[in-house]
């Protein structure tokens, strides 16, 4: 028995003296079906006429409309047995597909056997895909699911339909650490977010992927590629027939009264671009933590926890609006305004960022504040506060306080007392490691603060504020 390609999409099997003609529908599988002729080829050269008479006697009584659903579900026991002996004669050695050494503690790691159960499973779906793949005789879903099922009963039935389910949702996270601003405005405009498009490639690789593996090859790094392939895919087709200025941070108010277009898309892509540049910096980060543990990678977890974190980020820090977002609006030359439309997990993630600047130019000084702007806060800042500095006479004895060109200790005063007095009461969670910050240190956070903020108001950090500018135009 043996296939014979007649045209992109019709193929026909000869065997003894009879033709059968296979019309197949446009799909991935139909695009290289040469894999799926050349194993059931295989097949029949191992079984001999045994294999073949079945075959065709299989695909001549699934031409009956009425009885080819019953036909072909009594005959799944022997499609395996034959499927079963020819891939035990083969002898193949499924150790060599995984690596135990290289495998961490929270690595999804796929044993022998599952490798087996996953290539024994394309290969039925090989020899289904003749009924499943043809024009005029694909099931419809519901039969098409039902005999799906019983074919992968060995992988659905056990967690290796789980472990790739979780081996695409991982490589699928990376993606949305390093471009999770594309991954946000996808979701605007396709109402759709990250986790129905791990979904859809979960889907795609199950019905059209799986068939495709070679029996002699490792799944699971074809399975690798094909997701990196389909996020990119993704992500070019969104890329693709936009403007230059993307509104991927705050379309809610790109129609405001008032409002130059271009320059609030000017605006978003700057900031995209900066929150970008912050996901690799943390993954940079990631990938020194464990590092350290000897690890090879990032620890897959670590990258699952981070990103589930970042997304129930409810609240943005008071820091943010009261430093984050006026040093980095002198940077940028964005109003204050439009920083206050970024949703909290951005607002953390700029945080996070700046605070990484302001390490190298202030090398030490201020880290009592600085250091609070690698947290979040865990429950709704107050909006006002009735705090009094503690450190009165440090601040009083500040010789020639110069509020922006005024020469008044009152006003600085109050503006100092409900800046402290937000922070003052927050619970705060780590960004990158999830851990509760135990307690401020509000006497020595005050002290930093006071002396911080007198020169900020009095034009005496600008030197500085030039530096941070053009650390973060080395970034970009």
């Amino acid at each position: 028995m043996r296939f014979e390609k007649v045209a992109p999409k019709e193929w026909k099997i000869l065997y003894k003296d009879e033709t059968i003609s296979l019309r197949l529908v446009a799909s991935t599988v139909t695009n290289k079906y040469e894999i799926v002729a050349n194993f059931i080829q295989r097949v029949a050269e191992f079984h001999g006429e045994a294999f073949s008479d079945w075959f065709i006697q299989l695909l001549k009584d699934c031409q009956d409309v009425d009885k080819r659903a019953e036909v072909f579900i009594d005959n799944i026991p022997q499609l395996k047995v034959y499927v079963d002996e020819y891939l035990e004669s083969t002898a193949i050695d499924y150790n060599t597909f995984v690596d135990i050494t290289k495998a961490k503690k929270s690595s999804i790691l796929f044993q022998p056997v599952e490798i087996k159960d996953i290539l024994r499973l394309s290969c039925y779906l090989k020899l289904y895909s003749v009924i499943s793949n043809n024009e005029e005789m694909a099931f419809g879903k519901s039969l098409h699911r039902e005999i799906y099922n019983k074919l992968a009963d060995n992988v659905i039935e056990t967690d290796v339909a789980s472990k790739l389910f979780d081996v695409i949702k991982t490589k699928t996270f990376r993606y949305n650490l390093s471009d999770k601003f594309m991954w946000d405005y996808i979701k605007t405009i396709q109402c759709k977010d990250i986790g129905s498009h791990i979904i859809e490639i979960f889907n795609f690789i199950m019905n059209n992927i799986l068939v495709l593996c070679e029996e002699d090859k490792n799944p699971i790094t074809y399975f690798v590629g094909v997701i990196d392939q389909s996020v990119k895919w993704i992500l070019r087709s969104v890329y693709k027939g936009t403007i230059v200025y993307d509104d991927s941070i705050s379309t809610e108010d790109i129609h405001g009264i008032n409002i130059n277009n271009l320059l609030t898309y000017s605006f978003n892509d700057t900031l995209g671009r900066m929150k970008a540049i912050a996901f690799e910096k943390i993954h940079s980060q990631l990938e020194k933590a464990t590092s350290l543990t000897m690890d090879e990678d990032v620890s897959d977890k670590d990258l699952v926890e981070f990103n589930n974190r970042i997304e129930k980020i409810e609240y943005i820090s008071p820091l943010c609006t009261s430093l984050v977002f006026p040093l980095l609006s002198q940077m940028t030359d964005i109003s204050y305004v439009h920083f206050k439309t970024i949703s909290p997990d951005h607002a953390a993630i700029l945080s996070y960022y700046l605070h990484g600047l302001l390490q190298k130019i202030f090398k030490g000084e201020y880290k009592n504040l600085f250091s609070l702007l690698e947290y979040y806060p865990l429950s709704q800042p107050s909006l006002n506060t009735t705090y009094k500095i503690k450190s009165i006479h440090d601040y009083v004895n500040i010789p020639d306080i110069n509020f922006y060109g005024f020469n008044t200790k009152i006003l600085p005063h109050k503006i100092l007392c409900h800046f402290i007095g937000r922070v003052s009461r927050i619970n705060f969670c780590h960004l990158l490691t999830g851990q509760k910050l135990s307690g401020i240190p509000l006497s020595r956070v005050e002290v930093d603060m006071i002396i911080f903020y007198t020169k900020f108001f009095s034009g005496k950090m600008e030197h500085k504020v030039d530096q941070l500018t053009k650390l973060m135009n080395q970034d970009f």
